[in-house]
């Protein structure tokens, strides 16, 4: 019998949390009552919330494998456009190694080049399963450990004010002039916004000019240690900022902690973060030789997936790609999903792309299409990639023309988690 993809109906809300409780065991979901509220979230999820949507993979209707399926708006390097995201992929221990994960990965990508997204997204459980996929990883995430009084104290922290619930739209408005102009942010759904306010261990400051908020911080409080109370880390869960001023206000603030707070702990994109410091070595005492001191952690985790080419480049064409004017035909070796195994021929006029229908092509890029999703996305460079092997190019003249179309000034961010 052919195994069928569907959206889980809410009568087999008590399978779901099974699998989930097997295939997460961190979830912790073995008792009764925790099982109830995983239901519940999920009835929830499936009735109230439009763009994300749990789909399950059946075997003569008994339902072997989940995934949530997310229908995301991101900055698309420089336009908003529809992207796909997968989170809870979960397979039935009585069913591993039997291609359900492949199945449903399958079904994930047909089902958003249908939607005529171009792009898809995930954070891996682990990156070598998914690249063989297609998907190629993303920037790097960095976590600092550092002390308080290692943020520069400014002249001032008047503007930096406490929010609550009511000043959400105000909030989301300073979210989203950030998020037009950064390349992976991503929409934030309603829920999401309201968890931020609704999460009872959240604390959520604000720089405010007039009634205008330009930045804002969001974070909680955890023990630094088992044996004193009164010693605790903060935890900086999401920080955004428009302006200088609002940075340097912010910093302020967190500097203001320093007599009660041990580390604060946050995590960013930006490589740049620790010039910000005065001392930005974390608590791990670590040396790396000669005489580097450990700063922060960083880990690999977001990842991305081209899934129609000739789609993706149709939906920049407003973009500029570096200002180049040249013919290049794109060949993506693309083995997981057959539709976008072929090659596509852009014309780039002073950086602008449309698909040259005739074929005629300058110079011809062959790649993988995990390497290929790395490299749009900004997460690599051509050059990188042509000195690692990973790229080959029909006229190797044409290697700094190249580089400068797929360059990329600032690497994607993302804050969603999914």
């Amino acid at each position: 019998m052919i195994n069928t993809i569907q959206k889980i109906p809410l009568d087999d809300s008590a399978r779901v949390a099974t699998i989930i409780a097997s295939a997460y065991p961190g979830f912790e979901l073995f008792s009764e009552e925790k099982k109830t509220r995983f239901e519940e979230i999920f009835t929830q999820v499936q009735n109230e919330e439009p763009t994300t949507n749990y789909y399950g993979l059946y075997k003569q209707e008994n339902l072997v494998g989940l995934m949530r399926l997310h229908d995301f708006k991101m900055n698309l390097l420089s336009t908003m456009a529809d992207v796909g995201g997968i989170g809870l992929v979960a397979v039935d221990l009585l069913h591993k190694k039997e291609n359900v994960a492949k199945e449903m990965l399958t079904y994930f990508l047909t089902h958003y080049k249908e939607k005529e997204a171009s792009m898809v997204s995930l954070y891996p459980f682990r990156v070598d399963f998914y690249k063989k996929m297609g998907f190629g990883v993303g920037p790097k995430m960095d976590q600092y450990r550092v002390k308080p009084d290692s943020f520069p104290k400014g002249r001032s922290k008047e503007h930096i004010e406490r929010l609550n619930i009511n000043d959400k739209n105000e909030l989301l408005a300073c979210y989203n002039r950030y998020l037009f102009q950064t390349a992976g942010m991503i929409e934030k759904t309603e829920s999401e916004l309201n968890q931020l306010f609704n999460r009872p261990e959240n604390h959520v400051y604000a720089y405010r000019e007039g009634d205008k908020i330009l930045g804002y911080i969001v974070f909680s409080f955890k023990r630094a240690s088992t044996s004193n109370f009164v010693l605790n880390d903060m935890v900086i869960k999401e920080w955004i900022y428009e302006t200088p001023d609002a940075l340097s206000e912010m910093m302020t603030f967190l500097h203001s902690q320093a007599d009660q707070i041990n580390r604060i702990e946050l995590q960013t994109q930006d490589e740049s973060f620790h010039i910000l410091l005065s001392d930005p070595w974390n608590d791990a005492d670590h040396v790396i030789p000669p005489v580097y001191r450990e700063s922060h952690t960083t880990g690999v985790g977001l990842m991305y997936r081209v899934i129609d080419t000739e789609n993706f480049f149709r939906t920049l064409k407003d973009h500029d790609f570096g200002n180049q004017t040249c013919r290049v035909k794109f060949t993506i070796a693309d083995s997981f999903f057959s539709d976008n195994n072929r090659s596509v021929v852009v014309h780039f006029e002073k950086g602008q792309p449309s698909i040259d229908s005739l074929g005629e092509y300058e110079v011809e890029v062959s790649l993988d299409v995990s390497d290929f999703s790395s490299l749009v996305m900004g997460a690599v460079t051509f050059k990188s990639l042509f000195n690692y092997g990973l790229v080959q190019i029909s006229d190797e003249s044409y290697l700094p023309a190249l580089h400068s179309l797929l360059y990329r000034e600032q690497k994607p961010r993302c804050t969603t988690v999914f």
